[in-house]
């Protein structure tokens, strides 16, 4: 297996990492402060390493395709949260995912 930890770079993720690196560590107290380019470069650079770690799983490289269905499923959210939450959006559940006993229903 590959030394790369790539599970590593996803540690933490959430819409609430995403909305920090928009509005900084004060938050969006002040909207003039937004700068929502740099969540979406991060979220693309995540889907390099993805893209990346995919590769390496086809290949036969690495066995870690639990870790990385969890991490994909970690990008997919925090983005669906951070692109249709706002003040006085709708109230939305997260995550989105049904907990694991209705899930296998």
């Amino acid at each position: 297996m590959s030394a790369i930890d790539y599970a590593a770079r996803f540690e933490g993720l959430d819409s609430d990492t995403l909305f920090e690196l928009e509005y900084g560590p004060d938050g969006p107290s002040n909207p003039d402060n937004s700068d929502p380019d740099i969540p979406q470069e991060y979220v693309e650079q995540l889907l390099v390493v993805l893209a990346t770690w995919r590769q390496e799983i086809l290949a036969g490289s690495r066995d870690d395709e639990g870790d990385y269905r969890r991490c994909l499923d970690a990008v997919r959210e925090a983005w669906l949260q951070y692109s249709f939450r706002w003040k006085g959006g709708p109230s939305l559940p997260y995550p989105f995912d049904l907990p694991r006993t209705e899930a296998a229903r």
